[in-house]
Order: structure tokens, then C-alpha cells, then sequence
């Protein structure tokens, strides 16, 4: 249990720029007094998010999707709200106090990291040591890295031994059984009586941040019959998913490159660098996550990556996994993926010892679009299909590839390169899509969207003008209070809303207080954080001239009007647009929509 949550939320609030926090994520841009973005919360193709510094907001107007830096950084991390505040605390160097507990999270994190670099310190010592030689060797010889780069990368040695970690964390270091467990270094054993070392017989890779602390550890086994590589385990301070191998060495050179390049494991890394491709990282054993989309494009103005992985059938099958999982990656980042297939060894690291590093990397800055890659295997497939059916399969693979690109640029290149590879006619390919898309569309109801404004939404504007107009008069509150005390709110996040207003002891407080008070009290709730959200930016732009004071007796007026449209007209609507569905003709169709448009044009005066 966090002690002092309040007081987080507010120096988070107070002392963090939201625009900051939310360009680690997506790139923004000044615009007036704020800034503007893509929305990463839906398919946005035109900067729809407004970004606030003054309020700490944002709030983007075509999905609706809004709240304070927190909220961003739970949303785009899919994590609850309170779940995140630890993980920012420790970001901006906050104090955390835990209950009784007189060690905080952020302290032991510190140890765990001081006590990463003691492991690491041993297992380098291992390395050099005359009994190990074999790992040492295989280093300089196999892998030919050299002494200064085996140094550099801090790259040690586990023993084959079960417990020669363990002894000397525990004998020699005295370090407690608590941390113990927590560094993930150990495993228990299966009679629950003590623990065993988790590397070993292991060449072992200091694992990163970027701010040059050691998060974990990789191990590469010497005996072909042991699991090839094995990372630590999830730790307070270690997330495969979380991380770049070789980011805190190369984010200066991806910077001043502007690209990423992106290989599979360690020792590729290390080797790239060595040869002066400084620009490298890898993932950490798993498929590529959104996490890691942000760290690849974090340095880059271009969004570059290029993908330098196996040529093997499993190395191809990571990329076009890749190419799957950015279907979902870019709703949150833009990435322009290239595909680097015309290496001369079956890796980036056997490439490297083939030809000279200018000329690899020449061959990796002329690779091309991710898209491109499967298209070209898909075509391959296509020409080589023995009947029919089979070309007819591939075919729809491609249109359902074509489909799930989502910016239309992008995807009309697409059906002009597979038009050309397939010498099939790019109105034939154009006609297959919207003949798929027309299928999709005919399982969705039909469109209502012409009515909402004067229909639902109508009643749902007013009751938001209504609490703008309630906040915007704290603390002078007792008349409006009053008066909305009348009116009977239909939508259910309104009237939770409403209802927190009405019971808020500390009523002595200025409107962007209230608006903290809402958000700590409704954190956890997406839909009521947009309409939180909603309400902050409505309250800022009429601030500037005192619009909501100005326009008090307007606005209820107005509003009691539509609320009472909805309750007296909303089972007629329901029931017209209910017929329009059924409707059997055209005649039909035109009747019932005259209805409907006649009766949302109505008031009650």
C-alpha cells in the first residue's frame, strides 16, 4: 500500500510536462499554445489529440479518448491507472512510502541493481579464469571478438556448478534471502528446501537499461544439449518485453544515423558493433512489443528500422510475424519497416565475416519495405501454385494482407507492387477488395450517425454543459447545486459524476482542483476519464472569457430543454429507426428517414 499516493499524483502532476511524457511515445507538435498529435488510441490519419501543458490534459476529438499525463501513460501501456504510478514514480525519481514497511520499492530496486553489478563483476572474473577457458575461447576464436570488446560488454562466465553464485552472494557478500529471490538469479529447488544457481556452464550477457544500469542477464550455453539461450525471469526491475539489447551503446549512433538496425541476439549485437555498426540492438528473446516499437523509433525522426534477421525459414517466419504484430504496434507507433534479404551469410554476424562493414551496410541502407518481403514470397507461391484453387488461396492472402494496412497511401503502393509482381490489373485487385470490404460492412447495422447530434447526443451535450457549469462556479456552488437538483440526469457516467460534485466535502476549491479531485476519484475508469477530460478542456477554453459565468442562465435553459426532447421523443425514435432496419424497398426507406428527420428537428417550445 502505497502512503503517500496523493502527494505522487500531485508532484507527477505539478513537475512533469505532459508533452514530454507523451513524445517518448508518439511525436507531437506545438500548435497554438498547446500541441497536436496522431491519436495512438485509434486509427487517426490527421492529428486529432490536443495536448494541454497548462491543465495537464489531453484529449483527442475523434475518439473521444482523454485524461492527464497518468492516463496516457496507463493507456498506452494497458495497464491500470493505479498500477502505473509506482513505475512513473521511479521515472522521475519520486520518493514511494509503503505502509508500515520502512524500505520503498524504489530502494529496492537500487539494490537490485547494485547487487546486478556485484553478479556481473563474477561472473567476468569466471571468464578469465584458466579453468574456463573454453568459453574465453570461443569468444576470441569462433565469435572473434576481441579482449576490448569482451571487456566493453562486460561479458562473464557461470561455472557448471550448482551453487557457486549462491555461495558467494550469500557467504561472501552476506547479501539477505529476500533480495535473493528477488534478483531471479536462483531457482528453488523441488523439495522447497533452498535454492540453485540459474546460469550455468553459460557464457553470460549483462543485460541494460538505458540509463547504463544492469537489469538482468542472458546466458548462451557451451553444450549443444542445453536450451541455447536463457534469460532472467521478470524481476521489479527486468522485462523482456521492455527492452533492447545494446540500446544504452547505440542510441547515440541511431540518433546521428537516423535508423535503426534491428538483428536477433546478443552476440549479433556485439559483433555489429564491433565492426562499427553502432546503430544495432536486439530484442530480448521474445516477438517484437509495442514497448520496443517505441524504444526502436525513440531516436529516429525517419521511424526506420531495418530488419536484419535470419535468412532461415525460421528467420522469415520472425519477420512476417513482425509484420503481424505491427498491425497492432501501429496503432500506438509509426514505424517504417525495411527488410534486409541480399546479406551474403545466413546473419548479420556471419555477414560481417565475409565482406567489409561499408559494404554490409550499404546492402542493409537499400533493403526494402517489410510489406515488399512478403509480397515477394507470396508471388513466388503464386507462379509456382500447381491448380487453381491454390493461386486463388494465395490471392485472397494478399487482399486480406492489403486490407489490414490501414493507412491508404501505404496501401495503394501495395496493390501497385502486387499488381506489378502478379501482371495482374490494379482495378481487378481494387475490386476484390471492396468486394471483401462490402462483405465486412453488410454484418454491421446500419448507419445512424446522421442522427446522433440531434437525437442522444443532444441530451448527453447538455448534461456535460451542465457540469462544466457546475465545476467552473466552485466554490460558489450552492445555487447551480440548487438548480441541477431539478433536473434529472439520464447518462449514467453524468450522473456518477453529478453525484461526486453533490457529496465533495472540501468545497472551498477553485474548478482545476476539482477537476484533480474527479480524476483521482475516477482514475480507474476509462469512459469516465474522457468525459473528465471532456469537461477540463471545456472549462479552460470558456476560463479565458468567463463564458460559463457569463451564459449561466443559457445554459440551463437549454439544457432542460433537451433533456426533456429525449424523454418525451426518445421511444418514438427507437421505434422508427427499429422499422428502417426492416424496411423492404425504397419507398419504405424514404418515409421512415422524412419521419426521423422531422421528428429530431423538433423542439419542445
Amino acid at each position: 500500500m502505497i502512503k503517500n499516493f496523493q502527494e505522487i499524483i500531485e508532484q507527477l502532476k505539478s513537475q512533469v510536462p505532459i508533452q514530454e511524457l507523451i513524445s517518448e511515445f508518439i511525436p507531437v507538435k506545438k500548435s497554438g499554445r498547446g500541441f497536436v498529435a496522431l491519436c495512438p488510441f485509434h486509427d487517426d490519419h490527421h492529428p486529432s489529440l490536443q495536448i494541454h501543458p497548462q491543465k495537464g490534459i489531453f484529449k483527442c476529438f475523434s475518439c473521444g479518448t482523454g485524461g492527464d499525463l497518468i492516463t496516457f501513460y496507463a493507456l498506452i501501456n494497458k495497464k491500470k491507472w493505479s498500477e502505473v504510478i509506482p513505475e512513473l514514480a521511479l521515472k522521475y525519481n519520486l520518493k514511494i512510502e509503503y505502509g508500515n514497511e520502512n524500505t520503498s520499492e524504489t530502494q529496492v530496486k537500487n539494490k537490485l541493481f547494485e547487487l546486478n553489478k556485484i553478479v556481473s563483476d563474477f561472473f567476468k572474473k569466471n571468464l578469465f579464469d584458466n579453468l574456463n577457458k573454453e568459453a574465453l575461447n570461443y569468444l576470441l576464436g569462433k565469435r572473434k571478438l576481441s579482449i576490448e570488446t569482451i571487456e566493453k560488454y562486460e561479458i562473464g562466465f557461470a561455472k557448471n556448478s550448482w551453487d557457486s553464485l549462491l555461495n558467494y552472494l550469500t557467504k561472501e557478500m552476506q547479501y539477505s534471502n529476500e533480495l535473493i529471490i528477488a534478483s531471479g538469479l536462483f531457482i528453488i529447488k523441488e523439495n522447497q528446501q533452498g535454492y540453485y544457481d540459474r546460469f550455468r556452464n553459460r557464457i553470460i550477457f549483462p543485460i541494460y537499461n538505458e540509463a547504463n544500469n544492469i537489469t538482468g542477464f542472458g546466458g548462451r550455453a557451451l553444450s549443444n544439449d542445453d536450451v541455447k539461450y536463457i534469460n532472467s525471469p521478470e524481476t521489479l526491475i527486468f522485462n523482456k518485453g521492455q527492452g533492447l539489447y545494446g540500446l544504452n551503446f547505440a542510441k547515440d549512433e541511431i540518433k546521428k544515423l537516423d535508423y535503426v538496425i534491428l538483428t536477433e541476439g546478443y552476440l549479433d549485437v556485439i559483433t555489429a558493433h564491433q565492426n562499427n555498426l553502432l546503430n544495432t540492438v536486439a530484442p530480448l528473446g521474445t516477438a517484437l512489443t509495442t514497448w520496443q516499437a517505441r524504444l526502436l523509433t525513440k531516436y529516429t525522426d525517419s521511424k526506420k528500422v531495418y530488419l536484419c534477421l535470419d535468412s532461415d525459414i525460421a528467420g522469415k517466419k520472425a519477420v512476417e510475424n513482425i509484420f503481424r504484430l505491427t498491425q497492432e504496434i501501429t496503432k500506438f507507433v509509426n514505424l517504417d519497416l525495411r527488410v534486409t534479404s541480399n546479406l551474403p551469410g545466413k546473419d548479420l554476424d556471419e555477414s560481417l565475416n565475409q565482406e567489409d562493414t561499408n559494404s554490409i551496410r550499404k546492402k542493409i541502407e537499400s533493403s526494402g519495405k517489410l510489406t515488399h518481403f512478403i509480397f515477394d514470397r507470396l508471388s513466388k507461391e503464386y507462379f509456382n501454385a500447381t491448380n487453381e484453387i491454390s493461386k486463388k488461396n494465395i490471392f485472397n492472402e494478399i487482399t486480406e494482407i492489403i486490407i489490414s494496412i490501414k493507412d491508404l497511401m501505404e496501401q495503394n503502393e501495395n496493390i501497385k507492387y502486387i499488381s506489378q509482381k502478379l501482371s495482374i490489373n490494379e482495378e481487378l485487385i481494387n475490386l476484390k477488395l471492396k468486394d471483401k470490404l462490402r462483405i465486412k460492412k453488410q454484418k454491421k447495422s446500419p448507419d445512424e450517425d446522421m442522427f446522433k447530434m440531434h437525437t442522444i447526443e443532444r441530451f448527453q451535450h447538455a448534461e456535460t454543459e451542465l457540469l462544466a457549469l457546475y465545476i467552473s462556479l466552485f466554490p460558489d456552488i450552492e445555487e447551480i447545486k440548487k438548480e441541477l437538483s431539478q433536473i434529472e440526469f439520464i447518462d449514467e457516467k453524468h450522473k456518477l459524476i453529478k453525484e461526486f460534485l453533490d457529496s465533495m466535502v472540501q468545497t472551498n476549491i477553485k474548478p482545476h482542483e476539482v477537476i484533480n479531485q474527479l480524476i483521482i476519484q475516477f482514475n480507474e475508469y476509462k469512459h469516465l476519464m474522457n468525459v473528465i477530460s471532456d469537461l477540463a478542456l471545456k472549462i479552460e477554453t470558456e476560463e479565458q472569457t468567463s463564458g460559463y459565468f457569463k451564459n449561466k442562465k443559457r445554459i440551463l435553459t437549454e439544457a432542460k430543454e433537451w433533456i426533456k426532447w429525449w424523454i418525451t421523443n426518445k421511444q418514438k425514435l427507437k421505434s422508427l429507426a427499429s422499422q428502417l432496419k426492416e424496411c423492404k424497398n425504397k419507398d419504405e426507406e424514404t418515409k421512415i428517414l422524412s419521419e426521423m428527420i422531422s421528428l429530431v428537428k423538433t423542439t419542445n417550445k
